[in-house]
């Protein structure tokens, strides 16, 4: 079978050590900047090229996440970042920001570029404008199954997938939740996880947002058949033994797979539920787990692994019967009926201190297993991996003797004579052969030695370590082909000034919107069904200027379907798979700076959607770049999830979801720990609903109106109702601004995001 590369995570060079001693053909991490994982210690520097030197001495490769949304004064930090990253030799640059992907291409036009999961490629569409923008290989979304991933591959795209790791609740590259909460964006790399926070829903309190960890160990010859050439596992800012443990485990099993072996996998997934995970695993999306199958509501944290039941707990001291033996410096937890009662300390003899509360038919779980860390720990070590290399040895009498090695070529002494005892083809194999000490090992070796020829020892000894110098600094040279690299250039700002802009009214209501025609200069109509014969059927009762906003998530069936229904009119697009001349570019693409303008331009937009992460600062800076819509008032969704809370809470699983009935459940809410309420909005497809999310407070500019219509927007949008709309034109003629009120937010309007 071909060759699939296995991709593991490293925040720190320990990580990457034990990624590539335990069997990764690379490794992703991130520079001083600009990468998905800003909390991780990340590689800079002498560090990046010590990382980029230490995997290709080992034949494995490095990429590096350039994977934010970047701001237009930033642009020439990210040319500097891979400048220096493409002089260490990495192999690719992954990306999520169209403009930074425009700004890479044009100025390392050889650097391989990478989309990343955040730029939420779903389907064939999406794959094929990734193509367009000089992407050799795609992330595809998480949420793709594998007939998604099937799909993407045919298009001859190197298709790279998730097989293990903590999994994002909503969409990549489409969650604002963190961001709207405390400012902390994950589309910059700082996201605060508020998904895996508690939430109450129908007076139950769960973490209904949390996912379990994805692992995909019994799924590699599936998602290897669906034409997968890259399967990764997730986990920058994990530990270095976690990182371990997991290469390890997939190295094992993927080689079975390849040589089409059947594996046990079991001793490997009792070693992953040890080193981490959220009440088991979920197999994940590829399969066709969805709901209560991939959540884990219970806890958001490591559950660790049951090792034993408390019988009786006295004076500090407990009495337990084991399923498992303990180890001197095991983290130990004991949980009851109603939730945890604390973590049992062992004291450096090795007794247990156990708290106050822990009680008889408690529940011993091991939460980090010593032994499995020491062993962790010794995989990486001993640095025992090295590069394969073939050799030649040559040694003709009257000529200089010459060793090939790994395709470097070096030339020794002059053979001579015999004198005594000549040259055997055995006693040159156990002088070549030690390379012990080196990167290498020795594959093969070729001896062509003449009759009674004749070298010292120390003759081979210095041909052996002159070949495997050359061959060590060959493999440290590697380089892609072409290192061109293009002086930066700023694209100028044009002076682009659209006058007074348009009001428009979003909503997913007919009859707001046919009411609202005399008021707005168009109309955007959000369809919640977006199967053929809904999607025909409301549009019927609309004008032809109303526009059909289509959302994020659609697999390729279902953007097809929904395409096919809305004909000819304009739609307004949320993933680049949606783009089409005359379109409108919406909030989902993440307009954040104006190389990604001018890049949704080229795709067809007619205007483009400021994200809602600007500030109102930088939306005026952006709107001369071209025509920009402004978001006014309303709210956008803060993420897209695959799953459904209410029928996860229910214990639904993937069974059923095209016609389930709670879908119509609109307005449901989840509520966090200070009382804010996310709203649950569902828009319904052929393969079953997608929630969206949404802040319970409604965003609202409305009292910097008149600012806003001087500022040089295309466009304004109020997301809602007709009379929302009418307070918007009130307020731009200067009066019946309103205030910010207890209901509403001003989102980033003034203060930006990390």
């Amino acid at each position: 079978m071909e060759k699939v590369e296995l991709l593991a995570p490293a925040g720190e060079m320990s990580a990457l050590i034990a990624a590539v001693q335990n069997g990764a053909d690379a490794v992703y991490v991130g520079g001083r900047g600009f990468g998905a994982r800003a909390n991780a210690s990340n590689f800079d520097g002498d560090g990046l090229c010590k990382a980029v030197d230490y995997c290709h001495a080992r034949g494995a490769k490095l990429y590096m996440t350039v994977n934010t949304l970047v701001r237009d004064d930033e642009m020439a930090q990210v040319y500097d970042l891979v400048r220096d990253a493409v002089a260490a030799g990495i192999d690719a640059a992954i990306v999520q920001d169209l403009g930074v992907a425009r700004l890479l291409r044009t100025h390392f036009p050889g650097l391989h570029l990478h989309a990343s999961t955040q730029m939420t490629v779903m389907n064939l569409s999406g794959a094929l404008r990734a193509g367009e923008m000089g992407m050799v290989r795609v992330v595809p979304a998480r949420e793709c199954t594998l007939a998604d991933i099937r799909a993407i591959a045919q298009l001859g795209l190197e298709v790279e997938v998730f097989v293990h790791g903590a999994l994002c609740v909503g969409y990549s590259g489409q969650c604002l939740l963190s961001s709207m909460i405390g400012g902390r964006s994950g589309n910059r790399g700082r996201c605060a996880q508020p998904c895996r926070l508690p939430y109450a829903m129908d007076g139950k309190k769960k973490h209904f947002l949390s996912p379990a960890d994805l692992c995909a160990l019994d799924e590699l010859d599936a998602i290897v058949a669906a034409g997968a050439s890259s399967l990764k596992i997730e986990g920058r800012l994990k530990r270095p033994e976690y990182v371990a443990v997991v290469t390890a485990a997939y190295r094992r099993v993927l080689d079975g797979v390849l040589e089409g072996k059947p594996v046990d996998t079991t001793p490997d997934r009792e070693e992953l539920l040890a080193i981490f995970n959220r009440g088991g695993f979920t197999r994940g999306y590829a399969v066709g787990k969805n709901d209560a199958g991939v959540m884990a509501t219970a806890r958001p944290n490591h559950w660790g692994v049951k090792v034993g039941t408390v019988l009786g707990a006295k004076g500090g001291r407990a009495k337990v019967r084991l399923i498992a033996p303990l180890h001197k410096g095991d983290g130990l937890e004991a949980r009851g009926a109603s939730g945890d009662r604390g973590i049992l300390v062992q004291n450096p003899d090795g007794d247990l201190r156990v708290p106050e509360g822990v009680r008889p038919g408690d529940v011993l779980y091991r939460t980090t297993d010593a032994e499995q860390l020491r062993r962790a720990q010794e995989s990486w070590a001993q640095e025992h991996r090295q590069t394969p290399v073939d050799a030649r040895f040559t040694a003709h009498i009257g000529q200089p003797c010459s060793l090939e090695l790994g395709g470097q070529t070096v030339y020794g002494e002059t053979v001579q004579l015999a004198q005594g005892k000549p040259l055997t083809e055995e006693s040159a194999r156990r002088q070549l052969g030690k390379l012990g000490d080196t990167v290498l090992a020795l594959r093969s070796l070729i001896c062509d030695i003449a009759p009674d020829a004749f070298l010292p020892v120390a003759a081979l000894n210095a041909l052996r370590r002159q070949a495997a110098e050359r061959c060590t600094a060959a493999l440290l040279a590697q380089r892609l082909p072409d290192q061109t690299v293009l002086p930066y250039e700023k694209c100028k700002m044009s002076a682009y000034h659209a006058g007074k802009p348009l009001f428009i009214l979003q909503s997913d209501d007919v009859e707001e919107l046919l009411c609202a025609q005399g008021d707005a200069d168009e109309l955007y109509f959000e369809p919640r069904d977006l199967t053929a014969g809904a999607l025909r059927e409301a549009l019927a009762l609309l004008p032809e200027k109303a526009a059909v906003v289509l959302p994020t998530a659609l697999n390729g069936e279902e953007l097809e379907e929904a395409l096919d229904a809305v004909g000819e009119r304009r739609v307004v697009c949320n993933n680049v798979a949606q783009m089409r001349p005359g379109c409108i570019a919406d909030a989902g693409l993440n307009a954040f700076n104006s190389d990604t303008m001018r890049v949704l331009a080229g795709m067809g937009a007619q205007r483009v959607t400021l994200s809602p992460e600007c500030t109102l600062l930088e939306a005026e800076r952006l709107a001369k770049a071209g025509p920009a819509e402004f978001i006014v008032r309303g709210n956008v969704p803060l993420m897209t999830l695959r799953h459904c809370p209410i029928r996860a809470e229910k214990g639904l699983d993937e069974r059923g979801r095209e016609h389930c009935a709670l879908c119509g459940r609109k307005g449901t809410a989840l509520t966090d720990r200070k009382g804010e309420k996310l709203v649950l909005s569902p828009y319904h497809a052929r393969t079953g609903c997608r929630m969206q999310v949404r802040q319970g407070r409604t965003y609202s500019a409305l009292e910097e109106m008149p600012r806003i219509m001087e500022a040089g927007f295309a466009a304004v949008r109020v997301i809602g109702t007709r009379q929302e709309l009418l307070q918007a034109k009130a307020a731009a003629r200067g009066h019946g601004a309103e205030k910010k009120r207890e209901a509403t937010t001003f989102g980033h309007l003034y203060k930006g995001v990390e």
